[in-house]
This record gives structure tokens, sequence and C-alpha cells, in this order.
């Protein structure tokens, strides 16, 4: 299964957030979105999981307009993690990730035998089976992430969206989310599109990483292809030097001071 934007601008009150993005996600993939603050990666995020009907271009799913097909069949292909995980009624965690099984169920039809397999092994996956009795509210911000990212690996999808899964997390659990993303792709051929403030983060674990600027797309390619001294320079303004991580030989961006 295949998600792609084809030369989309989105806007925000009349000002374009992207223009002219276009970027695919297939199976088995690991692409990192990156960029400075305002660069347009949450929004790319929106446009391709039905939030924010692209200005201009496509946001296709296997080919077809993902704004045409029925919501039930893009929730059954598509899971997304934002960045901010709001809890605002008392669900416990059980109760939250058998939330990821409803686009597979008929209205009113309860959870079987498999959903609640599936959602015990997505708890243990990441570590929330011990809460799951547990009140969402009660817990921490990594807790709730991790809770979050339980409900999307038991939705079965098969592409997962990522919104800045690491901000406000702790370096541990920065790294047990995208090992987890990084397993779900390589056990299912779940194609796993995040975006990511941590450039390093970005290299260390996608295949590829495309790079915003000002909504465009500045760079695209393969970690060593992207993550060079005069693009991160002309995209960040800042002075960096990079060179090869010493164990993996991917980049390793380190700031000037």
């Amino acid at each position: 299964m295949i998600l792609e934007v084809d030369g989309v601008a989105c806007a925000y009150g009349g000002e374009d957030a992207l223009s002219g993005v276009t970027l695919r996600a297939g199976p088995g993939d690991f692409v990192a979105v990156a960029g400075p603050n305002g660069s347009g990666k949450s929004t790319l995020v929106r446009a391709m999981s039905r939030v924010l009907r692209p200005r201009l271009g496509r946001a296709l799913l296997d080919g077809e307009d993902l704004y045409a097909i029925p919501a039930r069949r893009s929730a059954q292909a598509i899971a997304v993690v934002s960045q901010e995980t709001p809890a605002e009624f008392e669900f416990t965690v059980e109760e939250i990730v058998l939330m990821g099984r409803s686009p597979h169920l008929r209205r009113f039809q309860a959870e079987g035998e498999r959903d609640r397999a599936l959602a015990r092994e997505a708890m243990e996956r990441t570590g929330t089976w011990g809460l799951r009795g547990r009140s969402i509210l009660e817990l921490s911000g990594g807790e709730r992430q991790r809770v979050v990212l339980a409900r999307a690996f038991a939705q079965e999808p098969r592409v997962l969206l990522l919104d800045e899964p690491t901000a406000h997390l702790d370096i541990a659990f920065q790294v047990q989310i995208l090992r987890l993303a990084r397993a779900l792709r390589e056990e299912k051929g779940t194609a796993v599109l995040a975006t990511l403030h941590d450039l390093n983060l970005a290299a260390a674990y996608a295949d590829r990483i495309v790079l915003l600027s000002r909504g465009r797309v500045a760079a695209a390619g393969a970690p060593a292809e992207v993550l060079t001294e005069p693009t991160l320079r002309e995209v960040f303004g800042a002075e960096v030097t990079v060179r090869p991580h010493p164990e993996t030989g991917r980049p390793l961006v380190l700031v000037r001071t």
C-alpha cells in the first residue's frame, strides 16, 4: 500500500504552509521529514491523514484520492500518532488501545477475542500492558505517548504516520518509540513516515529524509545525501559539522559552538 502526495499546497487563512510538495511512502519504507519550526512538517502529516485537504495537488492512497475514499477504509490503512496526546476523558489504557480496532469493526460490534489479543500484543510491545487498568489521566507524557503508539499498532495499519513522536520525551523514550516503529516496518512491511526535529535520530532510523524549508522540499534522498553541511547551513542558518557515525557510518550532525 502506497501513500503519497503529489504537488500539494496547503494553506491556513489564505497563506500557504506547504507548496508543491511531492513524496511517497510505500511498503517497508521509513521516511523522516525534517526541517525548521514552521517549515510545514505537521501540515504535511495533516494532508496525508485526511485532516487538511490540499488546496492544490493530490493526496493518494494506492492511486486513489485519499479524500474521496470512505473514512473507515482510510482508517483501516493509516494510523496517526500525533505529538500531542490530549486526554480529557477517564478511559483506561486498555480501552484507549482497543479503540485502534474500531475501523475494523461494524457499527455497534463489540471487540472479539482477536481484537483483544491484538490489543494485548500492542501493549506488551510498547511496555504498557502493566498500565492497562489505569486511567489515561494518571499517566505521564511519555507513558501516554506509548499508549497512543500501542493503539496505532493495534490498528494494524499499512501506513504509520508519526508527527513529532519524540517531542517532550527523554532520550530513552525517544529511542524506544523509533525502535518500535522500525520493528513494525521490518516485521509487517508497514510504511513509516515520521516528522522529526532531531536530525541525528532521523539519520539513525530513516532510509530516506525529506528536508522541508518554508513549506517546500529543500532536499530529499538518503541521509548522507541530505544531511550535508552546505544544505543544513542554508536550511537552518546554523554552522554544523557532519561526520560519519563511528559505529553506523550514518551522518552525525554536530553544532559548532
